[in-house]
């Protein structure tokens, strides 16, 4: 194993991920992460939405975009910064929500595509 490799860590192949396009990675050296694909592009973001701590991981892809299981709020994997605050009956103080709670991004990991699996680089 050379040097680049031991700063690798595998998190997850791409057939794993299923329909939603992003899962809940365990046990990585930044602890638990949403892992999936925004189009062809891998991504890696904080687990814990900033709305009320719901699995990120555990919701969808949609449009480049990290949806929220909970109450729909939208997340940029990019960036990690909320786009959209909560939707259905917090929708009236979504505004509010994504400027305060939304001001503090999601954390985002490096990671890239190798062998059919994300990588955490």
């Amino acid at each position: 194993m050379d040097a680049t490799e031991k700063h690798n860590t595998r998190l997850i192949t791409i057939d794993e991920l299923g329909d939603s396009q992003v899962a809940v990675v365990e046990d990585t050296p930044h602890g638990t992460l949403a892992v999936g694909m925004s189009g062809d592009e891998p991504f890696a973001v904080s687990n814990t939405c900033r709305h009320l701590f719901a699995s990120l991981g555990k919701g969808d892809v949609e449009d480049g975009q990290l949806r929220c299981p909970s109450h729909r709020a939208l997340y940029d994997v990019k960036t990690g910064k909320m786009t959209r605050g909560p939707q259905g009956g917090f929708k009236p103080i979504a505004g509010p929500v994504k400027a305060t709670l939304g001001a503090r991004a999601l954390k985002v990991y490096p990671v890239e595509m190798r062998d059919g699996a994300i990588w955490l680089t």
